[in-house]
């Protein structure tokens, strides 16, 4: 169950886990043709040796020695990041990561401390800056405690709902970290009576504060989301989230009060109450993934067929029955082993919002944060169509391409200006070397027409980006 974003590095290394157990109980020999999972595997046991050997895993020959009852590492992973830019952008799905025209650049560093196997400790703390002034902000940090397979954090952290690459219908990391409180299943579990039939299930749910200066001060916004995995090669999942509230009048008050602006989507179109004010949104998402296509003439190894539909609640007696004018949409294929090679994998996406996504009456801002769509970045009534082919080279090197094509809707209601058009590609290399370093370099080249919903500001954006990652596991 991969849909639901970020997962904790323990629960990958269980998957990791749960991949070597089915290939080495192969007694069918299902396995036998896919020397392609072999250095998959490798590079999964070298990146999560430590969780394995916590979880005593025997034979996975990573040398690692099971932490102790705390166990502290100072400075988990280090980047420096550089850049130049022909003209001041957003990055699309980088934590509201910006540029200015000219130089830029950041840094980076991951901290994080364990006690026993029910308290994380995580920071991130980022420094970012250009030829004209300079930033230093905690970009991710939380602590995170783990009783019973059920997980609260408290902290700042991204969010990921569904099983798209370039966005998502409800949450993506487009906007900055929210800072929140959250509440779920640290792993998959089976439900009572009906656990055998509906697959392994797990469960979310949060609630952040919003900033200061927006539409309605310090609004909230709370969220719910349950996956199911009913196939072994089928993930489902439902999406819910709702900004309400605000510290400007008129104020909800009581129970009653939070619970008609969470669960009553009519509710903030009533004049007369304008406090319950809510922005509800719906999302259903589907993940289906195939093995060995290659069977049925299908150009690859293995294949994912995914897609998101989502609506806006919108309006007056809507309820939660979708309204055509606020239906969203996200389908996606991903080849993996493309033509049969080693490494080579494509992926093709396109997503569609209405003219009443993401909009809001009285959070007339719209659905967003910071500057930033909270959700897709292609806003109010957009499209975007996004295609990408990497290929690993080697264990150390590989090499991705893009195409691009976005039409961004403004989310201010009503809404105002002309959409943004963007359409470009990019090319990037990821090294590495060392053991323990990493590099990656990309080029981008993005031809604008209306930047900033402003008629007639076009242009061509370049930019050079470099990364250089540093392990200190």
């Amino acid at each position: 169950m991969i849909n639901t974003k970020p997962l904790s590095r323990t629960e990958a290394a269980r998957m990791v886990v749960r991949a070597i157990e089915t290939i080495r109980r192969d007694e069918a020999g299902i396995y036998n043709s896919r020397r392609d999972l072999e250095p998959v595997l490798d590079r999964l046991r070298n990146e999560f040796q430590a969780e394995l050997a916590s979880l005593g895993v025997k034979g996975t020959e990573t040398g690692a020695r099971p932490p102790g009852f705390f166990s502290a590492v100072p400075v988990d992973r280090a980047q420096v990041r550089a850049g130049v830019a022909s003209r001041d952008l957003s990055f699309v799905n980088s934590q509201g990561l910006r540029f200015q025209h000219g130089a830029n650049g950041g840094l980076s560093f991951e901290s994080r401390a364990q006690v026993g196997d029910f308290l994380t400790l995580y920071v991130q703390p980022e420094v970012d800056g250009n030829e004209e002034f300079g930033v230093a902000r905690l970009g991710t940090g939380y602590a995170k405690l783990t009783l019973y397979n059920v997980e609260l954090l408290v902290g700042r952290d991204s969010l990921w709902w569904g099983p798209g690459l370039f966005g998502s219908l409800i949450l993506s990391n487009n906007a900055p970290p929210l800072d929140q409180i959250r509440i779920g299943s640290a792993e998959p579990f089976l439900l009572p009576w009906i656990g055998e039939w509906v697959g392994p299930t797990k469960l979310l749910g949060f609630v952040s504060q919003l900033e200061e200066r927006r539409d309605h001060p310090r609004a909230n916004l709370a969220g719910i989301r349950g996956t199911i995995a009913p196939l072994s090669v089928l993930e489902l999942g439902a999406s819910y989230a709702n900004m309400f509230g605000g510290t400007d009048r008129p104020r909800l008050s009581g129970v009653d009060d939070y619970l008609r602006a969470l669960f009553d989507p009519p509710a903030s179109d009533q004049a007369a109450n304008r406090r319950f004010r809510n922005n509800l949104l719906f999302a259903l998402d589907g993940d289906l993934r195939l093995r060995n296509v290659n069977r049925y003439r299908v150009p690859s190894r293995d294949l994912r067929l995914y897609g998101e539909f989502g609506w806006d609640d919108t309006c007056c007696n809507s309820n939660y029955v979708p309204l055509k004018d606020a239906i969203s949409g996200l389908i996606g294929v991903h080849l993996l082993g493309l033509f049969e090679i080693d490494g080579l994998d494509a992926r093709f996406e396109y997503a569609e919002s209405s003219k009443l996504s993401f909009t809001h009456n009285q959070f007339y801002r719209g659905y967003w944060t910071r500057g930033e769509v909270i959700s897709h970045a292609i806003g109010t009534d957009g499209t975007a169509f996004n295609s990408r082919i990497t290929s690993r080279v080697d264990d150390d090197l590989m090499v991705g391409v893009g195409m691009t094509r976005l039409v961004i809707g403004n989310t201010t209601n009503p809404v105002s200006g002309s959409q943004e058009r963007r359409w470009g590609g990019a090319i990037d290399v990821t090294y590495r070397f060392g053991g323990v370093y990493s590099l990656f370099a990309q080029y981008q080249l993005t031809r604008t027409t209306n930047r900033n919903f402003v008629v007639g500001h076009d242009g061509f954006d370049n930019l050079v980006l470099l990364e250089l990652t540093r392990s200190f596991r």
